[in-house]
């Protein structure tokens, strides 16, 4: 009996570390040019930094439930969202591009015949979300913008709507998974660029203000610029100038909270080049 328990315990222990092992195998590691500028502005401000990831679609309950004390993640800043969130300094340019079929291009060769089209993708949530409704055409609303490149090559989409950072990182990288099938249509279906922020809650002032008082630091000593080369976005980079206003922020309990729990935590979903997974080294 005591022979039989022993060889079901090492049965046990050698599967145990087969699972750990092939766990251990799989781990990734989160990169991306957000993600190295929130932590290099955490660890100026002098506290850690905590990734989640979250539902796009759900950002608005994610932050005022206190989940996440920042949305950053290559989010674009407009009039709504600066009316119900406290919006940093924008830091980088884009807009809204169309992806389409290789094989479409010349059936989708104007905007009219792209809206012709009901299968029209893109984040729900997101800014593409918003122009496929203000074009009013059908959205096809998905989980996340890498899976706008998803359903064009699967078909159940004609026309994708990305922002331009992503479908250049993409589409344009030779040897991509979809570079091949997939290309940016020339046609253009936004009216206006736009700008990349991060989001607090509406009145936290206080933090926001160290927010914007570090990326105007990083910006002058070259930080951003370095991130930036690194993942290929140096041409899209908007300079940073801000002056502080902490000495006239009378309610500084936002910052309070931030150091009083040690660590900002980051709300964000996968997005290269701004937020993604590679291999663990």
């Amino acid at each position: 009996m005591k022979k039989k328990i022993i060889v079901a315990l090492i049965l046990v222990a050698v599967c145990l570390t087969a699972v750990l092992g092939a766990a251990a195998c799989s781990n990734t590691e989160l990169v991306g040019f957000d993600i190295e500028l929130a932590t290099a502005v955490a660890q100026d401000l002098g506290v850690d930094v905590e990734f989640v990831q979250i539902n796009w679609n759900t950002k608005e309950n994610e932050l005022e439930s206190k989940n996440v004390d920042l949305l950053w993640n290559g989010m674009t800043i407009n009039a709504e969202r600066e009316a119900a969130w406290e919006i940093s300094e924008p830091y980088m340019i884009n807009e809204q591009v169309a992806i389409i079929r290789k094989a479409d291009e010349s059936k989708f060769d104007t905007l009219d015949k792209m809206l012709a089209s009901n299968k029209w993708a893109a984040e729900s949530g997101s800014a593409g979300a918003k122009l496929i409704d203000e074009l009013g055409a059908t959205l096809i609303g998905v989980n996340a913008q890498i899976s706008v490149l998803t359903e064009l090559n699967a078909g159940t989409a004609d026309i994708g709507v990305m922002d331009s950072v992503m479908a250049g990182y993409y589409i344009n990288e030779s040897g991509s998974t979809y570079s091949s099938t997939l290309m940016i249509s020339p046609v253009k279906i936004a009216t206006e660029d736009e700008y990349y922020g991060i989001a607090a809650r509406k009145g936290e002032v206080a933090f926001m203000d160290k927010i914007n008082t570090s990326l105007d630091k990083l910006w002058d000593n070259g930080t951003i610029g370095k991130i930036a080369e690194k993942y290929g976005l140096t041409d899209v980079l908007v300079p940073i100038d801000y002056t502080s206003q902490w000495d006239s922020i009378s309610d500084k309990s936002s910052w309070d909270y931030i150091t009083s729990k040690g660590k900002i935590v980051i709300g964000y979903t996968l997005f290269a080049p701004i937020a993604y997974e590679v291999e663990a080294a």
